[in-house]
């Protein structure tokens, strides 16, 4: 049933949960796609990314909750029915079949007019520039031009909708990297609506108009590429996000840093980039463990109390394995997490800033 969550989205997901054998896979998720835009669902290995997608695509089926599609329910339509494209891991394509009929072959299956499959074919292999290798087999074929082809037979279907899980891991971080923006740019240019399935933070950020992070089945927060990594709403959002990830430490080593006493300190961990971290002749103490000279960048391993830090520091500057440094960071560029739930804890922010400043 259409209703004011689902009307005018391209997807919507409401309340969805999955199970195997008693454990949940997907657990009460909810999950909006704009139309034309672009969504990442993101997460580590088991946390229900491609069980979301394949119950999207209706390979699975939901134990509870709705899908619809393009506003219209389909949790009892199979795939063939949900009018949506598909590109899996594996490019899946025929090896007996030249890249022209593996293009066309689901528009052969729905008896679309032949004079309408050599059109269709011809834009779509000058799209991905593929026009030259139409009566090739797919051994004949690069890791990039087989993805290409395996990219080429969702969009010929000229769908709205198109479902792509993990489509980039068997390529090389090269290859990776100059496809991402290939299918972004494809994204943009035809106007469909993507949902990506990937464990790669760099994919999800350079690609996504939306970031979906996953944890054990639950979505732990959805956002802009920006907001994911600038406002992270736990500390698992804060750890998964970044390269280097963000120094989640407890505040009350900073705070006995600084001659601070605060019981209230106790239950809360500050995060920082380490991008924000910069040395100074005012702030925390800390000592030099390891640097890493990266040309741009130094990563300087520190130790403030018995607690790690990293500072990700512009690459000219000096620094000496094991000597004495003293770290500062802008107030409001922290985050302030409860200790027990991970949770961002918005009303301690003040307490901090008063503290660290």
């Amino acid at each position: 049933m259409q209703t004011a969550e689902t009307q005018g989205r391209a997807i919507a997901l409401s309340d969805v949960t999955k199970s195997w054998s008693g454990t949940l896979a997907v657990e009460r998720m909810n999950l909006q796609v704009e139309p034309g835009t672009f969504t990442v669902l993101l997460g580590p290995s088991g946390c229900g990314k491609s069980t979301s997608l394949r119950i999207i695509a209706g390979l699975e089926h939901a134990d509870s909750g709705e899908i619809s599609i393009g506003g219209k329910r389909v949790n009892d339509l199979p795939p063939s029915k949900r009018d949506i494209a598909m590109v899996f891991q594996s490019y899946a394509l025929f090896p007996h079949l030249s890249v022209a009929e593996n293009i066309l072959f689901g528009l052969k299956v729905r008896r679309t007019a032949k004079a309408e499959q050599t059109k269709r074919l011809n834009a779509t292999a000058e799209l991905l520039g593929l026009s030259d290798y139409l009566a090739r087999k797919p051994s004949q074929l690069s890791g990039g031009q087989q993805q290409r082809v395996a990219l080429g037979r969702a969009i010929i279907a000229e769908k709205s909708v198109c479902l792509m899980d993990e489509p980039l891991s068997n390529l090389d971080a090269k290859l990776r990297n100059a496809m991402r923006m290939e299918i972004r740019d494809l994204q943009q240019s035809l106007g469909f609506s993507m949902v990506y399935v990937t464990h790669d933070q760099a994919e999800a950020i350079t690609m996504a108009d939306q970031v979906v992070l996953m944890k054990n089945g639950r979505v732990e927060q959805a956002g802009t590429p920006r907001e994911i990594y600038e406002q992270p709403a736990t500390e698992f959002v804060a750890g998964f996000i970044g390269t280097p990830p963000m120094n989640v430490i407890p505040a009350n080593e900073l705070g006995t840093a600084l001659g601070h006493t605060n019981s209230n300190l106790d239950a809360l961990n500050i995060g920082i980039r380490p991008e924000h971290v910069s040395v100074s002749d005012h702030g925390i103490p800390a000592v030099v463990e390891h640097v890493e000279y990266l040309g741009a960048d130094v990563l300087a391993d520190c130790r403030v109390g018995n607690t790690k830090l990293l500072a990700r520091i512009e690459g000219h500057t000096t620094l000496a394995q094991h000597s004495e440094v003293k770290l500062k960071w802008p107030v409001e560029h922290m985050h302030c997490f409860d200790r027990s739930t991970g949770k961002l804890n918005k009303n301690e922010s003040a307490l901090l800033n008063n503290l660290f400043a």
